[in-house]
């Protein structure tokens, strides 16, 4: 007897290379049962998925939910549960020296899975810019932080922005690759300068050549499909040869479209050539949640706009992520006797509009994934009422 049964949804499970109706039987929080037509009368509860798609839980890669350690980020559950997600990765809000603030009074007071890459500057995000002097950072403190949080810390992240350019230069980029194979974790790599920055583009460029070059296998750039001065892929879509370079090496490319970070007119022309992102992913915080980026699966649903299959888009947002935070075994598919963390999407079909945020771009989709039910370890929980609002009132402007 099952605990739950998810009846008649069409699974989507990439890891498993499953397309097609399905049932899932659920016990003890746990996944205990895959086929096609399991008996209702096996059940205690019944979910009627007819019509739905059905995933493993979502995971929202690279967003910021240190709520409390900066003024824009949110709660994790803003971008979890309450927005159909199971499992949030935090993109470098807490640095060594907060950390622990992040991991006591943040991560406890939520239902998704949390989990984050530290920020190579010694207080995060919570003053910015976080890295000026070579005074911002503590390698020993840094490597001591992770060994301590290896349950929770997946990676090293450094925002390659302007103000590290213009006072540190491509050795800041170096000391973090190092620190970050001694530490046997991946880097990850803002491109990109930030709002408000006044730094040359010309200086900016050839900062993101030369970062680009350290660059390994595992390691991840993030905002690829940026518009902004040192940005790895051009107007016309065609990448840096030295980012065509690192993508050959095995470094991971990551979307964190963010409010400013993306064009979508570069976006489309890169997946024509074949610059297809690792993982889907918002940046999400506290400017970018109301509208323009409410969720990972409202994004998902940009990227099958601009020329990604629903398979794909659901592989960059489930094992794709769960593989780079090494977390294969427990989340990512729906596998038997895996977490039962699932999300539950309804697919609705029309012309919808589109936009990039600030770059004002607009374009055509046929599908809306709008988050329905999530399943943390069996537990039902609905979709946050800003999740709810945002959609309405996006489908009510259509």
């Amino acid at each position: 007897m099952y605990d739950l049964l998810v009846k008649g949804g069409t699974v989507i499970d990439p890891a498993q290379k499953l397309h097609r109706k399905m049932d899932v039987g659920i016990t003890a929080g746990k996944i205990a049962a895959l086929g096609p037509d399991i008996a209702t009368k096996q059940s205690k509860r019944v979910i009627d998925a007819k019509g739905l798609l059905v995933t493993a839980g979502i995971i929202e890669f690279h967003c910021h939910c240190g709520d409390g350690l900066y003024p824009n980020a949110i709660a994790p559950d803003d971008a979890g549960v309450l927005a159909g997600v199971t499992t949030v990765c935090d993109g470098g809000t807490a640095g060594y020296a907060n950390f622990p603030i992040f991991r006591r009074f943040v991560i406890p007071q939520a239902r998704s899975d949390v989990f984050c890459f530290l920020n190579l500057g010694s207080t995060g995000l919570a003053v910015m810019p976080e890295i000026w002097d070579w005074r911002n950072i503590n390698t020993d403190e840094i490597l001591k932080t992770i060994e301590k949080n290896r349950d929770i810390i997946k990676g090293l992240k450094i925002r390659a922005t302007g103000s590290v350019a213009e006072n540190l230069g491509v050795e800041v980029i170096r000391v973090a690759k190092k620190l970050a194979r001694d530490a046997g974790l991946p880097l990850m790599v803002h491109v990109g300068i930030d709002p408000h920055e006044h730094t040359p583009a010309e200086i900016m460029s050839a900062f993101t050549r030369e970062m680009l070059a350290v660059l390994d296998k595992g390691d991840i750039a993030n905002h690829i499909y940026t518009w902004k001065a040192g940005g790895v892929i051009g107007a016309d879509g065609t990448p840096l040869p030295e980012f065509r370079d690192a993508i050959e090496r095995g470094v991971l490319l990551d979307t964190a479209i963010g409010r400013t970070q993306w064009d979508s007119e570069i976006a489309r022309k890169a997946i024509d050539k074949g610059i297809i992102p690792t993982t889907i992913t918002t940046d999400l915080n506290m400017t970018t949640m109301q509208g323009i980026v409410y969720s990972v699966i409202g994004t998902m649903s940009k990227f099958i706009a601009l020329g990604l299959t629903l398979d794909q888009v659901v592989e960059m947002t489930t094992i794709s992520p769960a593989r780079l935070l090494r977390e294969e075994g427990k989340r990512g598919k729906l596998a038997v006797d895996m977490p039962a963390d699932v999300s539950i999407l309804e697919p609705r079909e029309g012309d919808f509009t589109f936009t990039d945020g600030a770059q004002g771009h607009v374009f055509k989709g046929k599908l809306l994934l709008v988050p329905k039910l999530t399943l943390k370890n069996g537990v039902e929980i609905e979709p946050g009422p800003r999740v709810a609002d945002m959609v309405r009132e996006f489908t009510s402007s259509q």
